[in-house]
C-alpha cells in the first residue's frame, strides 16, 4: 500500500474498499487458529492501527528507508500490539554496506525487539546485487544468541 514516502491510496479509501475483504480473510484464518502476517511495502505507518484492529499478528516488512517506518518508532508506538518482520535495509545497506555494518544493524534490531520480531531483509527477496558476504553476515548475526 505504501511508496517510499506515503500511502498510495488514502487511508479512507483503504478502509472503505480494502479492509472489509481483508477483515473477512483475517477472521477466517483466526477461526482456524492461524496467525496472520500481513504484507504491505513502503510507508504504511498511517494504517498500522487499522491492521492491529483487524487482528493482524505480524506486519511484513519494516521497509527500513520508508518514511515513518523507523524500527525504533514502530517499537515504541506499536511493539506491544503487533510483531514486525524486517528492518534490515535491502535497498542500500545490504547492497552497499559491509558485513560489519550488517551485523551492527541486526544487533540494533535485536536490542529494540528482544522478542516479537522476525529479523529479515525489508523486502521479500534477497536480490542478485547483494554481496553474498552480507547475506552470510545477516544470518550469522540473526542466529547469534548472545545478548546485545
Amino acid at each position: 500500500f505504501g511508496s517510499q514516502t506515503a500511502l498510495m491510496l488514502s487511508p479512507d479509501l483503504i478502509r472503505a474498499q480494502v479492509w472489509p475483504g481483508t477483515g473477512k480473510l483475517i477472521d477466517q484464518a483466526k477461526e482456524y487458529g492461524l496467525k496472520v502476517i500481513h504484507h504491505a511495502c513502503g510507508s504504511i505507518y498511517d494504517i498500522i492501527p487499522d491492521l492491529i484492529e483487524l487482528g493482524v499478528d505480524a506486519i511484513h516488512p519494516i521497509q527500513a528507508l520508508a518514511k515513518n517506518m523507523e524500527a525504533s518508532r514502530l517499537r515504541k508506538e506499536f511493539g506491544d500490539q503487533v510483531s514486525f518482520c524486517g528492518g534490515v535495509d535491502a535497498q542500500r545497506l545490504l547492497v552497499q554496506g559491509t558485513p560489519d555494518q550488517i551485523r551492527c544493524k541486526v544487533h540494533e534490531l535485536k536490542r529494540l525487539f528482544p522478542t516479537g520480531l522476525i529479523i529479515s531483509p525489508s523486502h521479500e527477496a534477497i536480490l542478485p546485487d547483494i554481496n553474498p558476504a552480507n547475506v552470510e553476515a545477516l544470518f550469522d548475526a540473526v542466529s547469534n544468541t548472545e545478548k546485545y
